[in-house]
């Protein structure tokens, strides 16, 4: 059984605190609502499946139910019950039992149609078994409501659609969290992450942390949400993985690159892990990981990637031995966020590079690497021995054609 709040947490929308805060579903939490209100009248009901996009409120909707109802919540994961057997020994004892003081709880199958191609022959048996046989209130969760392996509930629950949030739903979300916990982003980079969320309130929160106090521009940090597995989830079949399988199998599906999941790794096992032998096992795991990435790629001998994914994905799972921490946010990584945050200089500086190529002849990668360095030095020579600043303005601009400001970008930046 899991608390409301790290329900909420882990499955990322850790600023939403009731079904109020849920936007854009105004219909399906209503749903929820009578199918609550029908329960307490000892109105017999069908389990409900919510279905619809990663990130629109299903799974919070469900447990923020069971917080407004005072039900616990006994939530169930990949982990829990892929075959019959465990179906059998966890989840129908857990939907059979009665509470000392026969209080409901909330059966929670999370992602039944992902789950279910890795059932065994009997399970989807099992699950219906306990639907049939369950005292409490059960709740699947899906993203598509007509998968072939999910055909077996069709007639056995009743559906809630959960829509795509739209932009200005999104925005109201992203001003109410930003307000809460006192983050700092500008109108138009909240824009951003409205837009690029695509209609995915947990994905916009998560971005909203991430490029929160961001001077500037946040679009390019915020590129990395286009892909099939958002990173966030990629982390935590890392983190929290058990098994060699799941992490290779969410670096299969994860539409990210692999250099930039061992930024995100590196920055984050610090977060995720708490005890100082398994950090030290993971980063070993990493290190190695990268080793290989970087010999495939000078000996063009891809082979190697095979041992690179491994240790990046399952040796960095497996190498924790105790529980990981899962109150923290993910943070993004330093070296990206400096390289984006060094992205305007480096492009003004190529700027001035093509100006001067003019007198120096030199392409502009070797003018930024070496030539800029060696005029700024001279110019700072030529400030101490007493030039004066209109002077050396004027020998600058004869010489190299280079305006005022260029001069001061040089100076200040070399």
């Amino acid at each position: 059984m899991v608390s409301v709040a790290s329900a909420l947490y882990i499955n990322g929308l850790h600023d939403v605190e009731s079904l109020d805060d849920i936007v854009g579903n105004a219909g399906a939490v209503k749903q929820l609502e009578l199918y609550a209100h029908d329960i307490k009248a000892g109105i017999k009901r069908r389990p409900l499946l919510l279905y619809g996009p990663s990130g629109t409120g299903k799974t919070a909707s469900a447990v923020l139910l069971a917080e407004k109802e005072n039900w616990n919540v006994i939530e169930f994961n990949a982990g829990d019950y892929r075959d019959s057997d465990s179906i059998t020994a966890k989840l129908i004892p857990a939907a059979t039992s009665t509470s000392l003081f026969h209080k409901h709880s909330l059966i929670l199958l999370d992602e039944i149609d992902e789950l279910a191609t890795r059932f065994d022959r009997g399970a989807s048996s099992a699950v219906l078994k306990l639907i049939e046989d369950s005292r409490h209130p059960i709740i699947f969760t899906a993203n598509d409501r007509w998968s072939q392996k999910i055909s077996f509930l069709r007639d056995k629950v009743d559906y809630v659609e959960f829509a795509k949030i739209g932009k200005d739903y999104i925005l109201k979300l992203l001003a109410r969290v930003a307000k809460k916990n006192a983050l700092h982003a500008s109108e138009d980079n909240m824009s951003a992450v409205a837009q690029m969320s695509s209609g995915d309130a947990r994905s916009a929160i998560n971005d909203l942390f991430t490029i929160a106090g961001l001077e500037g521009d946040a679009t390019e940090l915020l590129g990395v949400r286009d892909r099939k597995t958002d990173i966030f989830n990629f982390l935590d079949h890392v983190f929290f993985a058990s098994s060699f399988a799941g992490p290779l199998r969410a670096l299969a599906e994860v539409d990210v690159q692999n250099d930039m999941l061992l930024n995100w790794l590196e920055e984050n096992i610090p977060a995720r892990y708490t005890n100082n032998d398994d950090i030290e096992r993971a980063y070993s795991a990493l290190a190695a990981a990268s080793s290989f990435y970087n010999n495939a790629s000078r000996s063009q001998y891809y082979t190697y990637w095979r041992y690179a994914n491994s240790l990046m994905a399952s040796g960095v799972a497996l190498a924790k031995l105790h529980a990981p921490d899962n109150a923290r946010r993910y943070a993004f990584p330093r070296v990206i966020k400096q390289l984006s945050a060094t992205k305007l200089g480096r492009s003004k500086a190529m700027v001035i590079a093509a100006k001067l190529q003019r007198t120096l002849h030199s392409s502009r990668r070797h003018i930024v690497n070496n030539e800029m360095h060696v005029i700024a030095s001279e110019a700072r020579r030529a400030i101490a021995d007493g030039t004066g600043k209109e002077e050396l303005k004027e020998a600058m601009e004869y010489m190299y054609d280079l305006s005022a400001d260029d001069q001061t970008y040089i100076i200040e930046n070399f």
